[in-house]
Formats: C-alpha cells, structure tokens, sequence
C-alpha cells in the first residue's frame, strides 16, 4: 500500500459511488488516519444520498457492501469502512460526526450539502434539536424569562 494505490482505490470507490447513486447523491467524505498515511490499511468514507431506494436500511448497506465496498477491498487491500446515510438520517446528529468533523477531505458534495451539514450539527443554537434524536428524553427548551 502506497500513495498512489490509495488515490486509485478512492478514485474507483468515488466513481463506483457516483454510478450506483447517481442523482440521488448529496455527498462523498472521506475522513481519518489514511489521510495522513496512506500505508493505514483503512478508508474511512460517509456517502449521503437524498432519498431512500429501498425502505430498509440493512438492504442499502447490503448493496453498498456488493457494489462499492468489496470490490475496492478485493482490488486495493484497504479495507472500506463506512457510514451510509439519507438526508433525513444524515441530519440526526451522529457521535461519528465528531470524528469525520477533525479531519475530513470531500471528495463530492451536490450543493454544498455536507458543509451546509456541518455548520449546522456545530450550530450551538441547533444542536439541541438534534441530539434530542439520541435521547428518549425529550428536550424542552425554557424561556428563562419565564422562570424568573
């Protein structure tokens, strides 16, 4: 594994994403240690797609693992680990942001959808509508006017 064997497997995984999802693609982020060291045998990648094709969750991942996963793992050596969101599971706040968030390099973005993303899960006057999707405790905002 080297420079260059990674920038073939990104660009092959990029390309295979691109005409799996067609339109239907907001974003491709890839984040991690193999962005500083291209001998690290991972790629850590969040694909984004508007809509759901299918109503359930396990069949996408399913057919992200039979056309783009393996066949990168198979051909390059690195293997593939990655998150798979819709829109609308994208803009739930996911713990795994905070680590795509330190160290990411986009590699397609329709729209600006994954910056547009990221200011708005850092957003400290929107973040608690969105970690309240974490907790089954519902989070109601006070007026502290009120209270006084």
């Amino acid at each position: 594994m080297d420079a260059e064997t990674l920038r073939k497997a990104k660009e092959e995984l990029i390309k295979r994403v691109e005409d799996f999802y067609g339109n239907n693609l907001l974003s491709v982020v890839f984040y991690g240690r193999h962005l500083h060291d291209p001998n690290f045998p991972e790629i850590d990648v969040v694909v984004i797609i508007d809509k759901p094709y299918d109503p359930v969750k396990m069949n996408r991942m399913a057919d992200f693992v039979e056309n783009i996963r393996d066949p990168i793992e198979e051909k390059y050596g690195y293997h593939v680990s990655f998150e798979l969101y819709t829109r609308e599971e994208a803009e739930n706040f996911h713990s795994g942001y905070l680590d795509v968030f330190v160290n990411y390099e986009i590699a397609y973005d329709r729209d600006g959808y994954f910056e547009w993303l990221k200011e708005e899960m850092l957003n400290p006057k929107t973040v608690m509508k969105h970690v309240q999707y974490l907790s089954t405790i519902e989070y109601i905002p006070v007026d502290r006017e009120d209270r006084e």
